[in-house]
């Protein structure tokens, strides 16, 4: 099942010992054990044999890999490690939230360290550490925390995790429903012939809730309405990952629910957030006891009943046990494995359309309802286990239509959507209107196919065309649902691509027919003063004979080309440069629906007018890579190619954007909001939120400049200020 246990302990703590003890050895990934795959017992300095650590490296990757090739099946894991650092801990609750596994830290760090060095000096010796390492680790322990999310337990508290067997005989009737399949009439006939839903009776649902059905919003909606009833149980099927994927902004692989069930979903507005939370309900099997039976409930169906269902993996009671046609075996094993008074439920397979009730002791709850087929369900109550079908009468087989491509709406009728929407507004520069999502809009974070295209958008109002365009909007990394990191795995098509982000003010460069002359923007203006900035470092940058030719090609091939402008001169950011500089990011189509040249045909153009371009920093094979990558580069001292940078723009295979800012940049970008405040006031309200050393340091530093006379003498960009605060740091 979807449990991660984490060991905490120095080396020489018993961990191993611990394990061993409880049976555990199988499911545990050992980083020493992969060391030694990587490399045989070395020999050392004294003449002992010691486990090599050059391959750490190596060690972790495979370490990670093995987990997530675990943890997509939904297997029991344990991790013998030392897991001594927080950022350590951290990275496996990440890949718990993605895979939705509970977590545990079984803690042997009371045990002391004198003890911990006694048991080290008895170990065999290739096991042996130097004492120096279990002092540093002890040191770890007592400034590392364990992060919060991870449930804390002693070695002898194990027996609180596993899956337990529950006793429902208090309730008059247990219901199990099958698989559902989008019919919501037929459920709802079920639940009406049984006086609906009673307090006093439970009711547990085996998984398949949508696709191939006609009424699956209906049927999720029902779902949403019961979730949170404390008699009421449902069970993932494996239909039900297209709902996740779908409710964090992700597309899957099931041609069925993306051109039929997610257009329901969406016609019917149904919130994904409420959508996330009812998957978040979905359990994985049910145990339990009514009067003298015991029942075991799956989606699929397994074989036998271990003695500890916590070992068994989430992928066996989603899928089953064995192939989709093994179900006939899987219930006559069961039968001959089990005691007299032991009961199987399930659904998912029925290829032989045996009925309900297959042998003495296993029920099949697969009807084939969405076909014309019945609703299977069976009723557990003091009278014993009763088999109801209810024939579903609302169907259709549906005939998977092609996949349509969308097309736009003219730029006409666009333009009336656009300047109807309250979170667009609209600035008119004669026949051409620059077209911006508002600050409530942003604020609010209101994304919709309009308010996401409405980004320095430049639209002839007379004529009805894109006059210039930057990006539709694209958000960072755990900005939104479909951009949380462990949802990205999803949303990547890999390979992807890493750009270097610039820390500047986007400007936009198109033509204007009705001047024959560059048109020159910022985001959303012509006449602002970042436009005039940005216009002047143009001709400054480039030649004027260059301008000429790149205003004949911008004409002649209906382009914008989209820069970073860096201007330390007039809009210094947080990333300190030598020099003002612009950077080319991308030359883009002007047309409603986004597009751009590729990364290389646009360095080739840059070259003619010769205009430096953004950088391509990194190219990324796969999700593992990516994940190692991600946490590389958020460590506090990160430098590319030996500088600071704001951080990365990363696009997929496909041409899907996400971005992140790294820790320095984002430390910096909060110490100027500090600075003003400190300077303006003497202090700032909040000193809780300075939780490092060097925020400490700086805001005494900065709020000195409170005192000073000539307020007018102060500067206030951070990058000035930072210069400075190192300044005198190193003078005292």
């Amino acid at each position: 099942m979807r449990i991660l246990l984490l060991l905490r302990g120095s080396a020489g703590c018993g961990k191993s010992t611990w394990i061993e003890k409880n049976g555990l050895k199988p499911y545990t990934l050992s980083a020493d054990d992969i060391r030694l795959l990587c490399q045989s017992p070395i020999m050392q300095v004294d003449g002992a044999e010691g486990i090599s650590q050059v391959n750490d490296n190596v060690t972790w990757k495979t370490l990670f890999n093995l987990l997530e090739v675990r943890m997509q099946k939904g297997e029991f894991t344990v991790i013998d490690a030392t897991n001594s650092k927080t950022s350590e801990m951290n990275r496996y609750k990440e890949m718990c939230n993605t895979y939705r596994y509970r977590i545990y830290c079984v803690d042997f760090t009371d045990i002391s360290i004198d003890e911990v060095k006694r048991r080290n000096a008895n170990r065999e010796v290739l096991k042996r550490v130097p004492e120096e390492v279990i002092d540093k680790m002890y040191s770890r322990f007592a400034t590392q925390k364990i992060p919060s999310g991870i449930k804390v337990i002693k070695p002898d508290e194990l027996d609180t995790i596993w899956m337990r067997m529950i006793d429902m005989s208090e309730y008059k009737k247990i219901h199990h429903i099958g698989d559902i399949h989008g019919c919501n009439t037929v459920l709802q006939k079920y639940l009406s012939d049984n006086g609906g839903m009673k307090d006093d009776e439970f009711y547990i649902f085996t998984g398949d809730y949508i696709d191939r059905g006609l009424e699956n919003a209906d049927v999720v909606k029902f779902l949403i309405s019961i979730k949170d009833k404390k008699n009421v149980l449902m069970l993932e099927g494996n239909h039900e990952r297209w709902l996740w994927l779908y409710a964090n902004g992700c597309t899957g692989k099931s041609k069925e629910f993306e051109l039929i069930t997610k257009p329901a979903l969406e016609e019917a507005r149904i919130d994904k957030k409420d959508i996330r939370q009812l998957y978040r309900r979905f359990g994985q099997c049910v145990y339990y006891k009514y009067g003298d039976n015991v029942y075991l409930v799956t989606h699929a169906g397994l074989s036998t009943l271990p003695k500890n269902l916590s070992f068994v993996a989430t992928d066996q009671m989603i899928r089953g046990v064995g192939g989709y046609n093994d179900f006939e075996k899987i219930a006559e094993t069961f039968v001959n494995t089990t005691p007299d008074n032991v009961y199987q439920i399930h659904g998912h397979r029925n290829t032989k359309r045996l009925d309900t009730k297959v042998n003495d002791r296993v029920f099949n709850l697969e009807g084939r309802v969405e076909f014309g087929g019945e609703l299977r369900c069976v009723q557990v109550d003091k009278n014993g286990i009763h088999t109801i079908e209810i024939q579903n009468e609302v169907f259709k087989t549906p005939e998977m239509q092609s996949e349509q491509t969308v097309t736009s709406s003219s730029v006409t009728d666009t333009i009336i959507s656009l300047r109807a929407n309250r979170y667009i507004q609209e600035k008119k520069f004669g026949n051409i209107s620059s077209f911006n999502f508002t600050e409530k809009a942003f604020y609010d974070k209101v994304w919709d196919e309009q308010t996401t295209k409405s980004r320095g958008l430049y639209l002839d109002t007379l004529k009805g065309k894109v006059v210039a365009r930057a990006y539709d909007k694209f958000f960072n990394i755990n900005e939104r649902p479909e951009t949380k990191f462990d949802m990205l795995q999803y949303k990547l098509q890999f390979p992807v691509t890493a750009y270097v982000k610039e820390n500047g003010f986007l400007g936009i460069v198109s033509y204007n027919e009705y001047e024959d002359d560059l048109l020159i923007a910022s985001k959303s203006t012509l006449d602002s003063q970042f436009a005039q900035w940005f216009r002047e470092m143009l001709y400054e940058k480039i030649s004027a004979d260059n301008i000429q030719e790149m205003k004949k090609y911008i004409k002649e091939h209906n382009v914008s080309f989209v820069f970073e402008c860096v201007d330390m001169k007039n809009d210094p950011h947080i990333i300190e440069y030598p020099n003002s500089e612009l950077f080319l990011l991308d030359i883009v189509q002007n047309d409603m629906n986004f597009s751009k040249y590729e990364y290389d045909t646009m360095v080739d153009v840059a070259n003619q007018f010769g205009i430096t371009t953004k950088e391509k920093a990194f190219e990324i094979a796969t999700w593992q890579e990516f994940f190692d990558w991600y946490y590389d580069i958020l460590e506090e001292d990160y430098e590319y190619d030996g500088r600071k940078i704001e951080g990365f723009v990363i696009e997929d295979s496909v041409g899907y954007m996400t971005k992140l800012k790294l820790t320095y940049y984002n430390f910096w970008k909060f110490m100027r909001s500090i600075s003003h405040e400190a300077i303006r006031n003497g202090y700032i309200r909040k000193t809780s939120a300075l939780t490092t050393p060097t925020a400490n340091e700086y805001y005494a530093w900065v709020r000195k400049l409170h005192d000073v006379e000539d307020k007018d003498s102060i500067p206030r960009d951070i990058c000035t200020l930072r210069r400075l605060f190192y300044k005198d740091k190193e003078k005292n």
